[in-house]
């Protein structure tokens, strides 16, 4: 009985590890990678529609969603898709799209935009940064609004 017990114990510590070193991608070349963050225009005007694109690479599948936020008003989400689905060109290929709308009443401004990226679980993807320091991957971007005057 007790070598069905240490072999069950054994597989499933086994398991865990293997878990671990996909989840944490202990090595730099093999964790994902938020490549580039662009805005689209990159001069944006109240009312104008803009496309923010994320290339993500990310050879072992481990990104499953992406998100934005605005620094300075946290509470609105903008979930970029890798769908296939316009404005997305193709789905799975590593670039994360969403079109918005920019709200005529927005103020001009520059204004911060955080990208992150998400596991399966709906929990930020942790990497380990070359100073060996374990950190969210994410990236920001200044995006500046002018005034139409």
């Amino acid at each position: 009985m007790n070598y069905k017990r240490n072999i069950t114990i054994v597989f499933m510590l086994l398991a865990v590890i293997i878990s671990l070193s996909i989840l944490s991608c202990r090595t730099l070349a093999g964790q994902p990678e938020i490549k580039k963050v662009e805005v689209i225009p990159n001069e944006i005007y109240p009312g104008d529609t803009a496309v923010i694109q994320v290339v993500v690479k990310d050879k072992h599948h481990i990104v499953q969603k992406v998100e934005g936020i605005v620094k300075e008003d946290p509470r609105i989400k903008l979930r970029l898709r890798d769908d296939g689905i316009e404005p997305d060109k193709k789905a799975n290929d590593g670039i994360w799209i969403l079109k918005v709308d920019v709200p005529n009443e927005v103020m001009p401004g520059e204004f911060m935009l955080e990208i992150t990226a998400y596991r399966k679980d709906g929990l930020p993807i942790k990497v380990r940064h070359k100073e060996e320091k374990i950190v969210t991957l994410k990236k920001e971007i200044p995006i500046v609004i002018k005034s139409k005057n």
